[in-house]
């Protein structure tokens, strides 16, 4: 695991990550503005990273909650409209801590695994221009986010580690 703070090329660090249960997540949800979910899609040891369209990177699926939202009712919806994945109950399994700019501002998103046992039809779209099932033991591209991947990195650990 690379140290922490990490930071991509528009300037927003990944500060922290932290493991918890999904309870833990839920609890956590009902006290602290967690404005946004992430999902790590596994599948044969590789994770899921869609080519968004607006910020022209590879990246994890997930999004902004809507009003009224759970942080697990987005990561639902943002992966059934990111990828057509739908069907799923995700586990929480992390809190990523964010300094982010654009407006300067610091963030939690919650985190969540889908572990599937067969690659999933995936449907390209506004926002998901591609798919690729990157294997976390290899290196992250240039044209890839460097914070999604490290979460992916923490979520689902080489065996090598």
């Amino acid at each position: 695991m690379t140290p922490l703070p990490i930071r991509d090329r528009a300037g927003n660090a990944l500060v922290g990550f932290r493991v918890v249960t999904d309870v833990e997540l839920e609890r956590l949800d009902d006290r602290v503005a967690v404005p946004a979910a992430l999902v790590v899609v596994e599948h044969a040891g590789a994770v899921l990273m869609m080519f968004d369209s607006w910020r022209r990177q590879w990246e994890l699926p997930g999004g902004t909650r809507e009003p009224g939202e759970t942080s697990r009712q987005a990561a639902v919806r943002e992966l059934r409209e990111e990828t057509g994945i739908h069907g799923v109950e995700p586990d929480g399994v992390a809190v990523a801590e964010f300094d982010l700019t654009n407006p300067d501002r610091h963030e939690l998103l919650a985190v969540y695994r889908v572990r599937l046992q067969a690659a999933p039809r995936l449907l390209v779209n506004d926002e998901a221009l591609d798919f690729l099932w990157w294997p976390p033991s290899n290196p992250v591209g240039e044209d890839m986010n460097p914070l999604d991947a490290e979460i992916a990195r923490r979520v689902i650990p080489s065996s090598t580690e």
